[in-house]
């Protein structure tokens, strides 16, 4: 049997394998010991997995043999684990489970900002019988107190777990409590802050300036006032995105009054970042996905439906508008069928190029958390120019390519070529332009790269190509392309 990924021999006796390195376990090992009955040896192995292995392990496993392994961790392990499960893992397990108390202590035990994700995926009927059972009555205010903050803004994905200190403490005082403090928090914590008599954010103090510091010197005396914090109702990616700029390891986040609610902790900026970036892809691609960007995959076939229906309708109307145009020059097409033929061509590399600017535009602006007209009428300038060497350049391969396709004479690859060079320079404009418009209209600029500025893009190359064509056959009668 293979105990991990890659064979290390064909163990029957389940007896201690030397292993120079931790290594992934496989989900066979784990459906046999479970058959085997080898509960000891389960629970020896599964408690010396790190939860994030053994969350990609639990996904293979089937519901009952996932419950009977679940069951064996220790406390911490298994709510550490369940944290590191998707939402779908978590509801099953959470319903395998069963007993209410043994939920309840399983979920306090987690930290304040994964219980709360967690309560959150559950039916609120559910997670409010939860939270009734909780018997720790500080958790329980916690975690009451963050489910009422929406899911996407910093209150959201803050943490109740930090570590404040007054800023009338001595700096042995405040040695003191952190030494009792820090044993009741679940998570690494490094920075501290102070607060006055109000709770109000007062500033921050290192641990660096509290061991070096005299003993009777007070905390305010030795303390950083100048802070980075945000409110908790601001957006989660600009949250995020200001744990990056400054490179923090924890956010303080406060409410209108500057009181400090909890911080935000760099695993938590990761998780914000892959939930936006996996968000944007879906978005880009013309897919509502709402606030749940797990695997599409999972979702009932109704539900794919309608989160990929609506784009498509708005670009099946758009391309009416290409179909249109097409059928306005169908004398053109037939008298020159040949010069159709690069139609294609035209439409694929506009879009192309249209779909690079944007993306351009939404990246250079994802620091600042919004699109400027400063920064659009910049980024308009740069990218005319490169559109239009891009421009130049494709055109003349492509004048190339149609001569040499059609051993012709060179006016159909002069037409082609000018024709890409110009609906290129309006891709250019458009794609610079369009991120900007859909902020204003109050829809995400990641939809401006998807389906919406491709269809846009083809009608407006139907209508530059087949004029331009139009124009040159009506003014060179005796010409044929």
């Amino acid at each position: 049997m293979d105990l991990i990924s890659n064979p290390i021999g064909n163990r029957r006796d389940f007896g201690p394998v030397i292993m120079t390195e931790k290594q992934l376990l496989a989900p066979n090992v784990l459906s046999e010991l479970v058959d085997l009955g080898q509960r000891q040896k389960l629970r020896l192995l599964l408690n010396d997995q790190h939860p994030a292995d053994l969350a990609e392990c639990f996904e293979d496993l089937s519901p009952a043999y996932r419950i009977s392994c679940f069951r064996l961790l220790d406390l911490d392990n298994a709510s550490s684990l369940l944290a590191e499960l998707e939402p779908d893992r978590q509801t099953e397990l959470i319903r395998d489970l069963g007993d209410l108390s043994g939920v309840a202590l399983l979920i306090g035990a987690m930290s304040p900002d994964d219980a709360v994700d967690l309560l959150s995926g559950l039916p609120s009927d559910k997670a409010k019988d939860i939270l009734n059972t909780m018997s720790d009555v500080e958790v329980k205010d916690d975690l009451t107190q963050l489910m009422t903050f929406k899911e996407d803004s910093a209150g959201g994905i803050m943490s109740t777990d930090y570590l404040a200190l007054h800023a009338r403490m001595t700096v042995a005082e405040a040695l003191v409590y952190l030494r009792e403090k820090y044993e009741d928090i679940e998570e690494e914590i490094y920075d501290v802050y102070v607060v006055n008599d109000e709770e109000v954010l007062a500033g921050a103090v290192s641990l660096k300036e509290l061991l070096t510091a005299s003993p009777e010197v007070l905390v305010q005396n030795v303390m950083d006032e100048d802070v980075v914090f945000v409110d908790a109702s601001l957006d989660q990616e600009q949250a995020a995105e200001i744990v990056s700029r400054y490179d923090l390891l924890t956010l303080p986040v406060v409410d209108g009054q500057k009181r400090l609610l909890g911080i935000i902790t760099a695993d938590d900026v990761i998780d914000v970042l892959k939930e936006e970036h996996a968000e944007d892809i879906f978005q880009s691609s013309g897919i509502n996905t709402g606030s749940d960007n797990q695997d599409i995959l999972t979702w009932g076939v109704r539900r794919a439906f309608g989160a990929r229906l609506p784009w498509l309708l708005v670009t099946l109307l758009i391309e009416t508008g290409s179909a249109s145009v097409i059928k306005y020059y169908d004398a053109i097409i037939m008298q020159t069928v040949l010069a159709a033929s690069f139609m294609p061509l035209l439409s694929g590399v506009t879009g192309s190029v249209a779909t690079q600017s944007t993306c351009i535009v939404i990246a250079s602006s994802a620091s600042r958390g919004q699109i400027t007209l400063r920064t659009v009428l910049k980024n308009i300038w740069h990218e005319l120019r490169v559109g239009c060497m891009l421009g130049l350049f494709c055109g003349l391969s492509t004048y190339f390519i149609s001569h040499f396709m059609t051993q012709s004479s060179h006016e159909l690859g002069v037409l082609v070529g000018m024709s890409l060079f110009l609906t290129m320079s309006v891709g250019v404009l458009m794609g610079t332009m369009m991120p900007f418009i859909f902020q204003k209209v109050g829809v995400n600029p990641a939809h401006a790269s998807g389906p919406f500025i491709t269809s846009i893009l083809d009608v407006c190359t139907m209508s530059i190509y087949l004029t331009i064509v139009h124009f040159f056959l009506t003014h060179n009668a005796g010409i044929r392309l």
